[in-house]
C-alpha cells in the first residue's frame, strides 16, 4: 500500500468508529433525555449533587428546573464528564458508567462529524 493509502485509513477508520459508536449510542439516548427530561425532577436532582459546581444556585428557581434546562445541562455535564469527574460524591459504578457511555456518545457525534468532515476535504469521500 501507498502512502496515501495509509493516510486515508488513518482519516476514514476514526470517522467510522465514532459515527457507528454515535449511530448505536442515539437511540437510547433518546429515550433517556426524554426520561430526563420529563420523568421525576429526583433523577436530576441526583446529577446536580453529584456534578454541579454551585448545587444551591440550580434549585433556587424555578427557571432551572424547566425540562430543556434539564437536558442542556444534562448534556453539558457529559461533555465535561472527564473534567469534572472529581466532583461526584458517590461511589457508585452504574452513575460511572451511565455518565462515560453518554459522554462518549456526545463526543463521538463531535469527533465523527469533524472526522467526515476532514475525509471530505481531503478527498477521501466523494
Amino acid at each position: 500500500m501507498s502512502t496515501a493509502e495509509w493516510w486515508e485509513f488513518l482519516i476514514a477508520i476514526p470517522a467510522l468508529i465514532f459515527s457507528s459508536y454515535f449511530l448505536l449510542w442515539a437511540v437510547p439516548a433518546v429515550f433517556i433525555l426524554a426520561a430526563l427530561a420529563l420523568g421525576d425532577i429526583k433523577r436530576i436532582e441526583f446529577i446536580d449533587q453529584q456534578l454541579a459546581k454551585n448545587n444551591e444556585k440550580l434549585h433556587s428557581t424555578l427557571r432551572y428546573q424547566f425540562s430543556y434546562t434539564i437536558v442542556n445541562r444534562f448534556m453539558c455535564y457529559c461533555f465535561a464528564y472527564p473534567l469534572i469527574r472529581h466532583r461526584q460524591k458517590t461511589n457508585s459504578y452504574k452513575f460511572k458508567l451511565f455518565m462515560w457511555i453518554n459522554c462518549f456518545g456526545f463526543w463521538s457525534f463531535s469527533l465523527g462529524i469533524l472526522f467526515l468532515y476532514l475525509s471530505d476535504i481531503l478527498g477521501i469521500i466523494n
